[in-house]
């Protein structure tokens, strides 16, 4: 069974990306128990009481306002009460009537600043209760690693907006590398890159650089350079090597940056992605190219000038 064939077939679920990572991260009414995994239950008591951290934070900023406006109103009507005469508790009673309305208008026009000032005390207050949400989420996570790698590997991935180091990546890396991975797929790369040379990242890469190119970007090209001998030494490591080349010919800025890894490799690229590296040659000729242009030239002349598709000038764009 060869080893593409051995992989699984999955189906994975829709990544919801946030503008910032604790977005995710959500907290129980209850307990007080923190987790990224959880939808409405609290995976610590039970309870179906989880809320988002922010939502927690504008209820701790609008019960911190009550508390206020409450003061006011009891300050308000002492003054009152200690009053020597009607007028005097009339205009008592109207400039706390007063105050109470500037403090609300205030209150409500500060509101989301005060949010985020006690999202960052919500925070500060909970470190450990964070860490060990976080914690307790990774072990549920890891309890599927036998029995479903699918489901595991959606939970790290949630886990991994949180959790940054390399053993997290390589832990998703590994699964990804179990399943049969398709185009349709909504996948990653750049939150996975780790610092040294991983060859289970570097299949990885191979894989994507054939299914879904857009995602090679220039994280991934540094990368990949930086690892290049190593990965030379793998098995199919040169077909992965052309297979990063052939991303990169997708767009000028990326041939131009990289042109000297491109030049290595692009002997082996396949016909169609010769063709677009060889027609953006043609189309910027006075464009900085290095010694890839020369080497585009040698291989047309060696194996394509006489194939009609290089005879045609490109009218496509460089966003392939």
């Amino acid at each position: 069974m060869s080893k593409k064939n051995s992989k699984t077939p999955v189906y994975l679920k829709p990544f919801h990306k946030t503008k910032y990572s604790y977005e995710k991260l959500k907290v129980c009414k209850k307990c007080h128990a923190f987790s990224i995994l959880g939808d409405k239950t609290c995976p610590d008591c039970g309870k179906p009481d989880l809320i988002p951290v922010e939502e927690q934070a504008a209820r701790n900023a609008k019960h911190s306002m009550h508390t206020a406006v409450l003061i006011a109103v009891c300050i308000g009507l002492l003054s009152i009460f200690l009053s020597n005469s009607f007028l005097q508790m009339a205009l008592c009673g109207i400039v706390t009537i007063v105050l109470i309305g500037v403090l609300w208008i205030v209150q409500r026009n500060v509101l989301d600043t005060e949010s985020i000032r006690a999202l960052d005390k919500l925070f500060y207050a909970n470190q450990k209760n964070v860490q060990d949400g976080i914690i307790e989420d990774y072990k549920a996570a890891i309890d599927n690693w036998d029995t479903d790698k699918q489901r595991c590997y959606e939970m790290l991935r949630e886990i991994g907006t949180l959790l940054h180091n390399d053993m997290m990546r390589l832990r998703q890396l590994t699964l990804l590398q179990t399943f049969l991975l398709r185009k349709d797929m909504d996948l990653e790369l750049e939150p996975l890159l780790v610092r040294k040379y991983e060859p289970v990242l570097v299949d990885y890469i191979g894989e994507l650089a054939k299914i879904k190119r857009d995602l090679i970007k220039d994280r991934t090209f540094q990368y990949i350079m930086a690892f290049e001998p190593e990965i030379m030494g793998q098995e199919q490591g040169l077909d992965i090597l052309t297979a990063v080349a052939g991303a990169a010919v997708r767009m000028k800025h990326y041939v131009r940056s990289y042109a000297g890894f491109v030049r290595r490799y692009a002997y082996n690229l396949p016909k169609d992605r010769f063709l677009r590296l060889y027609q953006m040659i043609e189309q910027y000729p006075n464009e900085d190219w290095g010694r890839l242009s020369e080497e585009v030239m040698r291989i047309y002349t060696e194996k394509y000038q006489w194939d009609p598709d290089f005879q045609q000038k490109s009218q496509r764009g460089h966003s392939i």
